[in-house]
């Protein structure tokens, strides 16, 4: 599938989403360069909600699957400029269904990052008590960035998230507010949270069905307006950055570096 071509988005809810174009995970792409140069690593990180994008903090409120928060968590969720304004043209290309965007995450400090990878790396002991080190790294790897080796002067240690160009986000109803059903929470490690894993299942429930219709609406609103997704997480889409490149973008440098809050 082009997805330089925009769909009519009244094909959306029956056009399935393509198999990624990738097997690698978040710790794959930190070999792909960076312009550090380009215009869109200028860009200051700037509010979701300034761009008219309805936002809630997932690590800053204790939402499920944490039910607690996290003590470095941004109140709002940053993204980079650019990033912001394309999020605004999904909105307007959902707008006929009568849902929105609600972002969860956007820019994340790197204590944030450590923060996470750290109470992931709890829970993969939980599961696999008897895993290796490295089969940890591996399974964590799976949903999240590897921030342990971060260094500011070096491009090939900085997680996705860091950049501003990578955003976590799900759909809801513009007149109720409620979010939309996904088939799971937020940031479960989980196979159901691969971003195909209801094209995959043969179709026995109204929920399996409502699912993946929300999912091929997400999926297709944004890749539309040029975000690639982590075929790991349904959740997860990138712009300018390493990690949408090693998804399928065609630039082979990305655009975004680590960013920076301007206070």
């Amino acid at each position: 599938i082009d997805m330089t071509i925009l769909k009519p988005s009244s094909d959306w809810f029956n056009l399935a989403i393509p198999t990624s174009s990738t097997t690698k995970s978040a710790l794959d792409y930190h070999q792909i360069p960076i312009d550090l140069d380009s215009k869109g690593n200028q860009e200051p990180l700037v509010k979701v909600s300034d761009y008219g994008i309805k936002s809630r903090s997932a690590y800053a409120h204790k939402l499920a699957p944490y039910h607690h928060s996290f003590t470095k968590a941004l109140p709002v969720p940053l993204l980079r400029e650019t990033v912001a304004t394309k999020l605004a043209q999904v909105n307007s290309q959902i707008k006929s269904y009568g849902v929105e965007l609600l972002v969860l995450d956007g820019f994340r400090p790197i204590e944030l990052q450590q923060e996470l990878w750290d109470h992931f790396t709890e829970i993969a002991r939980q599961i696999m008590p008897d895993a290796k080190d490295q089969e940890l790294v591996a399974y964590v790897g799976q949903y999240w960035s590897d921030p342990r080796h971060f260094k500011e002067d070096d491009y090939r240690t900085w997680p996705t998230h860091n950049t501003g160009g990578a955003v976590d986000l799900t759909l809801q109803d513009v007149d109720t507010g409620q979010d939309l059903f996904m088939g799971s929470v937020f940031d479960d490690v989980d196979p159901v949270s691969s971003t195909r894993y209801f094209e995959d299942l043969t179709m026995t429930s109204l929920s399996a069905l409502e699912a993946r219709k929300n999912r091929r609406l997400l999926y297709h609103a944004m890749t539309s307006s040029g975000f690639l997704n982590y075929h790991h997480e349904w959740w997860h889409f990138d712009y300018g950055t390493q990690m949408a490149i090693m998804n399928g973008s065609q630039e082979k440098i990305a655009s975004y570096g680590r960013a920076t809050i301007v206070k």
